[in-house]
């Protein structure tokens, strides 16, 4: 870098290094990157004073210089730096067009100090056409440094399709290109011409090529190909599924060279009586297959079949055997060389259910000792050993409260009965379960004591003699309810009588007192009749009393018995159910009824 020392104005700084003066001295440094200026102007001012230098290329030494001035006393503390190059020199001053400005404002320097500046100059020519990137405030700027065709006042045709001119208008769009000639740049269009004015114009075609379609499966489809202007295949059909027309192939599909091509079908099967490969009928596609020779082991989709063998034909067959059903079934279909057995519900046919009872074939091929469901026990949990027989040879008297016989040599197969306890719901007494198969009786029947009894014949029953049961059921059962007999009244020496209980008919009014009619129970009420659960009567009312002189409980409730028959019953005389009479009052002063 060339130096010079002067003291009076802006001058070249000499490799001579002097000692800074009081007033203090302004540095400048210029630098250049690319493209070297002819000649650099620098501008030191403060708004009211400038002072400025013209350095030409010659004095650039490593593309750079440094000036440097004494300041002023007098010039103002903010100070402006302009550096502009230029594309020539005359004599000692710079000429020609502005290449480049760089301008820092408003730099602070003190009075008295020295400051140091530095100025980058970054223009650039890099396609040679005269014109300048990076260049700020260049009076030639390019808008693309790479290509020396493009500069402003380049000549553009209206057919161009860059913007040659630097005026951000292209082609169609430069003024009087309306109607003219031009080029989309597609080979594919024909008749191109300018249409519209300014950024809204446009080089557009008049004609466009359309390409004809192949019609073939595996034919890709065509389009014309803007570079070359020529109609080819867009697109690949490899893989699409197709039709070679040959039946013996399967998964037909386009090939990459556009042939439909199959793959060759192969014939296997599983049949016990055909040769397990086979080939293809080109005809049609069917496989065809070689039968076995005939009586070739083999084994037929019929369970009631034996001795299968192939038939020569292709067809396993075997000798049918005579169709045996499942319990509660009967035959539908004989086994024959074609079909199986075929079995239907053998209903109401005899059978014998798991317990070893005797039994009726039921709509669902269940057995049942009884062909329907009787009330409150079930016929089918009774083992055939507690089935018994009821035979007597007089009359007779059955007392549930301990299952006793009276008198007892009247049962004469008391060894074979079993009497079995059956639970009730909702706190009601047991029901007693007699099962039997025979029913002989000699006399009467006569059924006592607290809980309802249930006779259950599997088989017929030809009842001939009376079956009576008295029931004394002293407490209400929880069915009860108003069907209870209600207590009579007290009063002065007598009471009235309680009230008759309700049943399956409404118990009678208790009885009035015996001298002074005091007021009696009222009857019980009509109990609705159901089968279940098994209830007889509701009692009486007690008669009326006080705490010395009690009244008399009232009578018992009425007896209940339920006959079951599997088979045919026949009643050759009565049945029936009532309950006992009310007890007594104690008499201590006054007199219970």
């Amino acid at each position: 870098m060339r130096l010079f020392c002067l003291l009076t104005g802006m001058v070249l700084l000499s490799a001579c290094r002097m000692k800074d003066p009081a007033e203090g001295v302004l540095r400048v440094t210029v630098k250049y990157v690319s493209q070297e200026p002819r000649c650099v102007r620098v501008e030191v001012g403060d708004g009211v004073h400038l002072a400025k230098a013209d350095v030409p290329s010659s004095e650039f030494q490593d593309k750079e210089f440094q000036l440097a001035m004494v300041r002023k006393p007098d010039w103002n503390r903010l100070m402006n730096l302009t550096v502009t190059s230029f594309s020539a020199v005359s004599g000692t001053q710079c000429a020609g067009t502005v290449v480049e400005v760089r301008h820092s404002p408003s730099l602070d320097v003190a009075p008295g100090t020295s400051a140091d500046w530095s100025v980058t100059l970054r223009a650039t020519d890099a396609d040679g056409d005269g014109y300048f990137a990076e260049a700020p405030g260049s009076e030639r700027p390019d808008c693309d440094d790479s290509n020396p065709a493009v500069h402003p006042n380049a000549t553009e045709s209206c057919g161009s399709r860059v913007d040659l001119d630097c005026n951000q208008l292209v082609g169609c769009q430069e003024a009087n290109c309306a109607g003219q000639s031009c080029d989309d740049g597609n080979a594919c269009t024909l008749g191109d011409h300018c249409e519209g004015s300014g950024l809204e114009a446009r080089c557009l075609p008049s004609q466009t090529t359309t390409c004809s379609q192949p019609k073939g499966v595996c034919d890709a489809r065509q389009a014309c190909n803007p570079t070359s202007g020529i109609c080819e295949a867009v697109e690949s059909t490899a893989g699409k599924t197709c039709d070679d027309g040959n039946p013996c192939t399967d998964t037909d599909a386009c090939g990459a060279d556009g042939k439909c091509v199959g793959t060759a079908r192969t014939c296997t099967t599983a049949e016990q009586c055909l040769a397990s490969a086979g080939t293809c009928n080109p005809a049609n596609g069917q496989c065809v297959f070689t039968p076995l020779p005939a009586a070739t082991s083999c084994q037929d989709a019929l369970a009631c079949t034996t001795a299968d063998q192939c038939d020569g034909n292709g067809t396993c067959v075997g000798t049918p055997n005579a169709c045996v059903p499942p319990p509660c079934h009967r035959v539908k279909q004989q086994c024959t060389t074609s079909t199986g057995c075929e079995y239907e519900v053998d209903l109401n046919g005899a059978c014998t259910t798991p317990g070893g009872v005797p039994g009726v074939c039921q709509a669902d091929a269940t057995c049942s000792p009884f062909p329907y469901r009787p009330y409150n026990f079930d016929p089918n949990s009774i083992a055939a050993a507690d089935i018994g027989e009821l035979r007597t040879n007089a009359n007779v008297t059955f007392d549930t409260t301990d299952s006793s016989w009276t008198p007892a040599g009247a049962i004469t197969s008391a060894e074979t009965l079993k009497i079995i306890s059956i639970p009730q719901p909702g706190g009601n007494p047991p029901a007693l379960l007699i099962p039997v198969r025979v029913v002989d009786l000699k006399g009467d029947l006569t059924i006592k004591g607290p809980s309802p009894v249930i006779l259950a014949v599997y088989g017929d029953a030809n009842v001939n003699q009376s079956i009576l049961a008295t029931g004394d059921i002293t407490n209400p059962n929880a069915a009860c309810g108003a069907s209870q007999g209600l207590a009579g009244s007290f009063g002065t020496n007598t009471g009235g009588g309680g009230g008759g209980g309700g049943g399956a008919i409404t118990g009678a009014t208790g009885g009035k007192g015996y001298d002074n009619s005091q007021p009696q129970g009222s009857a019980g009420t009509l109990r609705p009749s159901v089968p279940e659960p098994l209830l007889g009567g509701c009692p009486g009312g007690r008669g009326g009393g006080t705490a010395s002189a009690a009244g008399g409980k009232g009578g018992a409730g009425g007896g209940a018995i339920q006959i079951s028959v599997a088979g045919n019953l026949t009643l050759s005389q009565k049945v029936s159910a009532s309950g006992d009479g009310g007890e007594g009052g104690k008499a201590s002063g006054g007199r219970g009824a």
